[in-house]
């Protein structure tokens, strides 16, 4: 049997589409649902009679007589559930526990602001400590100069010499003591020589001398140069400056040889004494 390609197309198209259309039956068509729907039917009003009229549903005479008996609560309803409650008792203890922890915060913060009160007290305290050792240092040692000063004075005006006469102590042949009224009782100097002026002398509180070096210096002016010295336990000067209390002129030439004498100069060696310890040379210029 020869049959065209149009009738081949036919038959397979035809078949293609019976296959498929059963196919859909066996899937969709022939399934039964478990477990199988309920028997649904038309919900009746309830009622005691075939006739009625009205809009209001009349309620049950038990239910409304229950209404009636059960009085109405003014008080906050309690947490219904468990978990109601549960989160009530967190929530409570969550406020609890942040009130403490403010608190404990709180002083904290007061116990830093009042060690840091008490810490700025000490502090000012030992200022102070230290304020008062210092006056009382310089006390002390204004007091050791003018004892000084008394001694060079009472030796100079009818005191005696260890040897138990009233002659004084000097290099002269004169009577008396020696040297310069604001001069040290310690010190050896007592009279300049050639190019050097005309006298030397320190005040420096408990310290001897161990070497005034001369000013070197060329000048037709005359006076007097007190140069404030700063000397250290090994009695090396440290610092000098020129021109303070007690200086009779203002040439810069005489305050530069006084100064430079100055740092020159040596003194005893003294660990009790301060780790700078001030004091002053007196330099006495004369004409040349």
């Amino acid at each position: 049997m020869n049959l065209t390609k149009e009738e081949r197309f036919s038959i397979i198209s035809s078949l293609i589409f019976l296959f498929g259309f059963v196919g859909l039956l066996l899937v969709f068509g022939f399934s039964v649902p478990f477990p199988p729907p309920e028997e649904e039917g038309i919900l009746i009003n309830f009622g005691t009679s075939e006739t009625g009229s009205g809009l209001m549903e009349p309620k049950p005479a038990e239910e409304i007589s229950q209404m009636e008996s059960v009085p109405e609560e003014t008080s906050t309803p309690e947490p219904t559930t468990q978990a109601e409650a549960k989160e009530d008792i967190i929530t409570q203890d969550y406020e609890k526990t942040a009130v403490i922890e403010a608190k404990k915060k709180k002083e904290k913060e007061q116990k830093e602001i009042e060690r840091k009160k008490q810490e700025e007290l000490e502090r000012i305290k030992q200022q102070e400590i230290e304020k008062q050792q210092k006056i009382e240092e310089e006390r002390k040692q204004k007091e050791d100069q003018q004892k000084a000063i008394n001694n060079r004075a009472k030796n100079a005006f009818g005191g005696k010499n260890p040897d138990g006469d009233n002659t004084g102590e000097g290099d002269t042949s004169g009577a008396g003591n020696q040297g310069k009224p604001d001069g040290d009782i310690n010190s050896k100097n007592r009279a300049g020589g050639p190019g050097g002026g005309n006298g030397i002398s320190f005040s420096l509180s408990g310290r001897n001398s161990q070497s005034l070096p001369k000013p070197d210096y060329k000048s037709q002016s005359e006076g007097k140069v007190v140069v404030e010295v700063t000397v250290n336990q090994n009695g090396n000067v440290v610092s000098a400056r020129s021109g303070v209390k007690g200086t009779t002129t203002s040439n810069k030439i005489l305050y530069e040889a006084a100064q430079k004498a100055a740092l020159k100069a040596v003194f005893d060696v003294n660990k009790d004494a301060p780790a700078l310890q001030k004091g002053t040379i007196t330099y006495i210029f004369m004409l040349q």
